[in-house]
């Protein structure tokens, strides 16, 4: 059975808040997993509070209204949710956009 991680849309108004409801999500309250797209990476690779041992997915739930916040926000270039979008796709985790 696939774990999911529950990301609310409605908390995300900035990128520093995608980061703290993505900790949040994966190790509760004031929990880490990254602060940049470098640190995602490395945390949706190696445990920090996802497990080793069995697939994992997230769920960005009222992902439409976070979206509305972040359209124009970019990195490296590239607008920052499709950023985040590659970042998952590289770790082989699945990220659900509800």
């Amino acid at each position: 059975m696939t774990r999911t991680f529950r990301i609310d849309g409605r908390n995300i108004k900035t990128v520093k808040d995608f980061y703290r409801e993505i900790g949040r999500a994966v190790n509760g309250p004031d929990g880490y997993f990254g602060a940049n797209l470098d640190a995602l990476s490395d945390c949706l690779r190696g445990g920090f509070g996802t497990p080793s041992d069995e697939p994992y997915e997230f769920d960005w739930q009222h992902s439409d209204l976070s979206l509305r916040h972040l359209r124009h926000v970019t990195r490296g270039g590239h607008p920052f949710v499709d950023a985040v979008r590659d970042v998952f796709d590289d770790a082989g985790v699945t990220l659900w956009l509800r």
